[in-house]
């Protein structure tokens, strides 16, 4: 049972911060302070999420504006590199091309902002510019990855990068042999990007304070009007959480609004821009036809080229060549006998611009859910916070009541699950990226080997943690553990090849198996303890949704270093919070019998109800899980999938944990048990595979997340449920029985990766489907062995 460290006695159920004879009647204050924590807690709430969206939107909104830029502007330079293709096809040398500044120069005419253009060698060397041939100069550093198309890539052909005030555009030139020899490169201005991005920002800002001001006059009257604290001056926390929602939901819909209809414009404008553009270059270059004394009938591939830039701009629905004064497109003039000879038109293609709304949308969508997640987490903390006195003391320590413990411990871990999880869809794929040959391991297996490390981590941090958490206190073992993930996920945001990536996450991963063993055992510590575990896992999902959401959002953004440092930087904030609100909490000590520790353990393993159980049920449970953690992001970014579609995958999963488990958990113990329900859960496991192994799709695949998350929403807590009551495991200290645990979760975890990478070397459908195969047979063979094992005992 949870102490004090001091050992003082134990704090009663509730703190009473106001007397009980308390009544509205008598004293305004205790309502008036508490309304006015409530309206800043409302309104810091409003401002963190709605900056977010906007901040997020916008982002978007910029990442597929400069896209669609450069798309317009490569169409251009695509012309260009043409030439020169032809040219080297037909004997020319990409290190001797007389003529080059004026094939260049044609460029500058057609795209008047351009700055300068150059053609560059692989290895980052310039060979040209407007004036010929260069000698002795090179692209700067920062350039050279998007130069060798390794960042920043439109399509295979084609890159782009921002840098000191100027926006690159890299395009492929390709040899006789079809190598790639060069690449074509195109200084823009920032300004053209930049412009309409800044007006757009403007706006977002103005229409953010906007939105917050009118939300707080809306807050402060309903507040003003509403009485928040009980007879007993204790906070009401179901009614603050309600008029939240009910506002703060309003004004984030709102705001969403506003981004849709703001972007949508911008979008169209977009639209009309380039299909000037296109009209006017095209244009030209038929008048450019006709300079030569040729007449468009005379030239063949014309709807091949029109083709070819209709499909690098797919922005465009259609572009044609008409009867002059038939269009309203760019006219065609033949300057040699001065007269108009065609129309130049193009027509916006509707659906693509529906398509990048519906990206808005989607983020939109999973902001405002992760939002809620939010608003429920931080209010539930702020208004325990608020009913639980201060007790004077050294340094002023936060001291809760025993029935508020259990929810300090949920708001310390979806802090803490944030920061873990942010980098949760992308570890994979960096390691893909990474990606060279080790040890003479199937390529599918190196790839999984940055979570199985992980776990492994895990595993030795567990071990670790049981033997010092007695002696050193849970809370060295947790700082120790904010550390080392803090250190791990730095060093992964730095990390160039794949054997310091690896190491780094094996370091995360030892941070993560402390932390998590010492909230383990806080958790199981309360009187409470289904509550209380209860109240560990919805943090834990919320936390979980919210990190990888964020994260994987983020790193379409910002990149995935960039989102490894961050998090590394926002864990270490769960120090203040423990040392703030957890001083004085403590493990509880449960009496065991006088068995060595060694002895409990050989009984442990040598209990055959208990091998039966980890053996042919627990570990494939989460083993299968790995088609979420491993595959999962790696399929999808085969099939052009973003982070934040990823990061859904996730959310769905956790949405059916939170909304369903508590249905599913209730009716499973009533009408199924903690045997049978584990059963139930594992074989849904396997038809979530199976669905996946006969098609094969995106869809499928998310199908297949979706049955992951419905089977783990209620087999999970019956599977810790059947594991904490095995004879073995009752005669153990609570640290000792969550480590057994954890160990058990951490190896099972550890294997799924590799397990999966080796399958999948037999092709996707196969590998799943061996997998499948398995699952179904341990199942069997489970409800088999333990049918007969019972007989025997009875």
């Amino acid at each position: 049972m949870l102490a004090k460290m001091d050992g003082a006695e134990m704090i009663p159920t509730k703190t009473n911060n106001f007397p009980h004879n308390y009544r509205a009647g008598h004293s305004t204050a205790p309502t008036e302070k508490a309304n006015a924590k409530m309206l800043l807690l409302a309104v810091i709430l409003l401002v963190i999420i709605m900056a977010y969206t906007g901040t997020l939107n916008y982002m978007t909104f910029v990442d597929n504006y400069n896209k669609s830029l450069v798309n317009t502007y490569s169409i251009a330079g695509d012309e260009l590199v043409r030439k020169i293709e032809y040219a080297l096809h037909y004997g020319k040398s990409i290190d001797n091309f007389y003529g080059m500044s004026d094939t260049l120069n044609e460029l500058k005419k057609i795209v008047k902002e351009v700055d300068y253009i150059n053609i560059i060698s692989p290895r980052g060397e310039i060979l040209y510019d407007l004036h010929g041939f260069v000698n002795n100069e090179t692209l700067p550093e920062e350039l050279l990855t998007t130069a060798v198309f390794q960042q920043g890539t439109i399509n295979e052909k084609c890159s782009y990068q921002s840098f000191e005030g100027k926006h690159y555009i890299f395009l492929k030139i390709l040899g006789s042999d079809a190598n790639w020899v060069a690449t074509l490169g195109m200084a823009l201005p920032g300004n053209l990007f930049q412009n309409l991005n800044n007006d757009n920002k403007n706006k977002l800002v103005v229409y953010l304070a906007g939105v917050v001001l009118a939300t707080f006059f809306l807050l402060y009257i309903i507040l003003l009007k509403t009485e928040l604290l009980t007879s007993d001056g204790q906070v009401n926390r179901k009614r603050i959480l309600i008029i939240f929602i009910a506002v703060l939901g309003s004004a984030q819909l709102l705001y969403c609004g506003i981004n849709y209809h703001l972007f949508k414009n911008a979008y169209g404008d977009l639209a009309l821009q380039s299909k000037s553009f296109v009209e006017n270059m095209v244009a030209q270059n038929i008048e450019n036809v006709y300079r030569m004394g040729i007449g468009l009938e005379d030239v063949d591939g014309v709807d091949e080229y029109l083709g070819k830039i209709k499909s690098g701009l797919p922005l465009l629905e259609s572009i044609a060549i008409t009867e002059p004064g038939s269009g309203t497109g760019a006219v065609v003039m033949d300057s040699v006998n001065s007269r108009a000879v065609a129309s130049v038109s193009a027509r916006i293609s509707s659906a693509y611009i529906d398509r990048l709304m519906l990206e808005i949308l989607l983020d939109m969508l999973t902001v405002l859910i992760i939002s809620f997640f939010f608003m429920i987490e931080l209010t539930l903390l702020a208004t325990m916070v608020m009913s639980s006195g201060s007790i004077p003391g050294a340094n002023k320590k936060f001291s809760p009541a025993i029935s508020h413990t259990s929810e300090l411990i949920r708001g310390l871990i979806f802090v803490v699950n944030i920061c873990v999880y942010m980098s949760i869809t992308f570890v994979p794929i960096v390691m893909q990226n990474l990606y060279q040959p080790i040890w003479g391991m199937p390529r599918d297996v190196v790839l999984g080997l940055p979570i199985s490390a992980e776990m492994l981590g895990g595993i030795l941090a567990i071990v670790v943690a049981g033997l010092l958490i007695d002696k050193r206190g849970w809370r060295t073992i947790f700082y120790t553990g904010v550390l080392f993930l803090a250190v791990g996920n730095l060093f992964s945001g730095l990390s160039s090849n794949v054997i310091p990536f690896i190491l780094s996450r094996m370091i995360a991963g030892l941070g993560i198996g402390f932390i998590l063993m010492t909230l383990r055992s806080l958790a199981v510590s309360l009187p409470e303890r289904n509550f209380a575990i209860a109240e560990f896992s919805a943090g834990s999902i919320a936390g979980l949704n919210c990190g990888a959401v964020i994260g994987g959002m983020l790193a379409d953004r910002i990149g995935y270093q960039t989102v490894f440092c961050l998090s590394a930087m926002m864990v270490i904030f769960s120090c203040a919070y423990v040392y703030k609100l957890m001083a004085g909490l403590e493990i509880e000590r449960r009496i065991t019998s006088a068995v060595s520790a060694w002895n409990k353990f050989v009984n442990f393993i040598s209990d055959k109800r208990a091998l039966l159980f980890l053996l042919l049920i627990f570990a494939p449970f989460f083993i299968a899980g790995a088609f979420l953690d491993y595959y999962f992001p790696l399929f999808a970014k085969g099939h052009d999938l973003t982070q934040g579609d990823i990061s859904r995958a996730f959310l769905l999963k956790g949405l059916c944990i939170i909304y369903l488990g508590p249905v599913l958990t209730r009716l499973a113990t009533r009408y199924l048990g903690d045997k049978k329900g584990i059963i139930f859960s594992l074989f849904i496991i396997a038809c979530a595979l199976a669905v996946f192994m006969f098609w094969g799709t995106i869809p499928a695949a998310f199908v297949t997340v979706i049955l992951l998350g419905i089977a783990e929403s209620f087999g999970l807590a019956m599977q810790t449920t059947y594991f904490l009551n095995l004879k073995p495991v009752r005669d153990l200290e609570i640290n000792k029985a969550i480590a057994y645990f954890s160990v058990m979760v951490n190896a099972s975890m550890m294997a799924g990766p590799i397990i999966f990478g080796f399958t999948l070397t037999l092709g996707m459908r196969m590998g799943v489907g061996l997998i499948t195969g398995v699952l179904l047979a341990l199942l069997m063979a489970f409800i088999l062995i333990s049918n007969r094992y019972q007989q025997q005992i009875n």
